[in-house]
């Protein structure tokens, strides 16, 4: 069975113009290009791992009515639970994770007492996660000869944290998430040993993900990396399907672009013309909760939204 790439951020060989660092820039825009994901391992450590887990499972033991104090008007940044179609997935969101007073005013609302460790835990994790985000646009600018614009394109950058839950007990389905591309930049998942992520291939063949370490992350392309890119990178088309009795706890950072996304000139020529119009990430979003179709999950209403 076919496999998403693998890419070591973690040796210490990896430093910025070395021959392994030129090497691994090319995998990341290879896996981009040819699955829209990869696997990367990045500098987590066993300890911080089990930490950020038991921070889940302390969350999700929270009353319903608790939890459901998590509201955004933003589409998935709040809280999402007991939802017929997806009975099986639980979820809430931290607008601005990276920042310590979001996680702060996002503790609080959860326990008005405090719990101090949450914080730190979640508010450490978010800038672990983004620091990987920041790492891995220099590195796909830099192997498609636009180093200029990592910098830019990374101070432009906002986080969304998604704490997520996936429990199967007494659902009649298995399906946590339907099949979907993301609305965002990049999504960088993280997970415990319970699998439940899948990746379809351009030749439409589903691919179980299965982290090969504690120290893995899914990274997924979304929507808007498919307009910035010009198409040279597709969105990943995914979903997650959780079997057995496990509970799967998982986070997700999705990184969200201020200002207008359009495509570097570099980037645009005569195999690849200019496919979309500048756009605000904000307005793209706006668009898919108005167009609330059947076909939602799928990246081409990008092309409808800003397609030339």
């Amino acid at each position: 069975m076919s496999k998403i790439p693998v890419i070591d951020l973690c040796s210490e060989n990896l430093k910025p113009g070395s021959s392994a660092w030129l090497s691994a820039c090319n995998d990341i825009r290879k896996a981009f290009e040819e699955y829209g994901c990869m696997e990367v391992l990045y500098n987590i450590n066993i300890e911080f791992h089990n930490q950020v887990l038991s921070a889940l499972q302390e969350l999700f033991q929270l009353p319903q009515e608790i939890k459901m104090k998590n509201v955004n008007p933003k589409p998935a940044h709040g809280y999402m639970g007991k939802i017929s179609t997806f009975p099986i997935h639980e979820g809430l969101g931290i607008e601005f994770a990276t920042i310590k007073d979001e996680c702060q005013k996002f503790t609080n609302l959860m326990w008005p007492d405090g719990n101090d460790n949450f914080c730190e835990t979640v508010h450490s994790y978010a800038k672990l996660v983004a620091e990987l985000q920041e790492l891995l646009v220099r590195m796909l600018c830099e192997s498609y000869g636009i180093d200029k614009h990592s910098e830019s394109r990374n101070k432009s950058t906002t986080y969304l944290l998604r704490l997520l839950k996936y429990r199967r007990s007494q659902a009649e389905t298995n399906l946590g998430f339907k099949g979907h591309t993301d609305k965002s930049f990049i999504s960088i998942l993280h997970q415990n040993h319970v699998k439940g992520l899948e990746i379809r291939t351009k030749d439409g063949e589903w691919i179980s993900y299965e982290p090969s370490s504690f120290s893995s992350f899914a990274v997924v392309a979304g929507d808007a990396c498919m307009a910035w890119s010009n198409d040279r990178i597709k969105s990943c088309y995914h979903r997650v399907t959780v079997g057995g009795e496990e509970v799967r706890y998982a986070l997700g950072l999705f990184s969200f672009l201020t200002g207008l996304i359009n495509p570097p000139e570099e980037l645009v020529d005569e195999e690849h013309p200019l496919a979309y119009k500048p756009f605000e990430h904000q307005g793209l979003l706006d668009f898919y909760v108005a167009n609330n179709a059947q076909n939602k999950g799928e990246s081409n209403m990008v092309k409808t939204y800003c397609g030339v």
